[in-house]
């Protein structure tokens, strides 16, 4: 059994807010937005990570729906490449979430005579990493085209091979490294409940150099049936929260709805910006309560 979220008003406002911020996040930057929600329930409600990771996922399969309807209307989707990184996308997301199964049923242990769970650990520390990652690659990439004013490829010129970019000046996406991709992303998927877009939007833009625009959507596309089954998969291993997560839909879907509108307002350079100052707030509250958990935090503040 787990801790269960005292479902009192402030709680289930609190959770509702979260949601609206996540979808907020989900329409303007094409991400599912786990990789602040998860840290939420973690952190403000004390709900236990196998919980948090598999509620969370669930909200996003649903709420993705919606986001990827309304950026389709808009043109902003690239089926055929969204399709072949999902195929890799797929086994990485049922590797992730067996990962998260046997992290669930690991013992606790000591660090700095705190007793801490190697689930909280292992997660924590996945986080802490993969955000540093995804922000510095946004952050170079908003460099770049800050300073040289580049401009991105039109994606409807694209063709998908075995090869790289620029062959015979015509740009192409490398099959194998989109399906790598894909199951690098699905692992995180299963495994930390995010929808893995804010890696897969800054991949596809810095290392494809596709358009942001078209990449918020497609990175949608990607999201939304690997978090189905994700949500499947953890439905069947017993961690999802039934009232959890009808709570975060009720925010969300609305977040969802005003962030896929504000997308067509905002150029793709702020779009870069505003997204690393998004992943280093998360990567903010994720140490703070890492350290205090470690039992470092009065050492750190003195």
């Amino acid at each position: 059994m787990y801790s269960m979220i005292d479902f009192n008003l402030i709680n289930i406002i609190g959770v509702i807010l979260s949601g609206l911020l996540i979808g907020f996040l989900s329409g303007v930057f094409g991400v599912g937005g786990g990789f602040l929600m998860t840290p939420i329930l973690r952190i403000v409600f004390g709900i236990p990570y196998n919980i948090a990771v598999a509620s969370d996922l669930t909200a996003i399969a649903i709420t993705s729906f919606y986001g990827v309807f309304k950026h389709y209307k808009l043109q902003h989707v690239n089926i055929k490449l969204g399709l072949i990184i999902l195929i890799g996308m797929l086994p990485g997301v049922e590797i992730g979430a067996r990962i998260l199964t046997l992290l669930k049923n690991t013992s606790n242990f000591l660090i700095n005579g705190k007793e801490i769970s190697q689930m909280d650990f292992v997660l924590n520390s996945s986080y802490i990493v993969v955000l540093f990652l995804a922000a510095f690659i946004m952050f170079i990439e908003y460099y770049k085209w800050a300073k040289e004013n580049r401009i991105s490829c039109d994606l409807t010129n694209y063709k998908i091979s075995y090869y790289y970019f620029n062959k015979k000046d015509v740009c192409s996406l490398n099959i194998f490294a989109l399906l790598l991709l894909g199951f690098f992303i699905g692992v995180l998927n299963g495994m930390l409940g995010v929808g893995g877009g804010f890696l897969i939007v800054p991949l596809l833009i810095n290392i494809f150099s596709l358009p942001a625009v078209i990449v918020v959507g497609t990175s949608l596309f990607i999201i939304c049936p690997s978090s189905v089954y994700g949500a499947i998969s953890h439905i069947i291993k017993g961690n999802t929260d039934l009232l959890m997560i009808i709570l975060i839909l009720c925010g969300s879907i609305l977040g969802t709805y005003l962030g896929s509108q504000l997308t067509e307002k905002i150029r793709g350079k702020k779009i870069r910006l505003y997204f690393v100052f998004i992943i280093l707030l998360a990567i903010i509250m994720i140490s703070i309560n890492f350290v205090s958990q470690l039992g470092y935090l009065n050492f750190c503040m003195e």
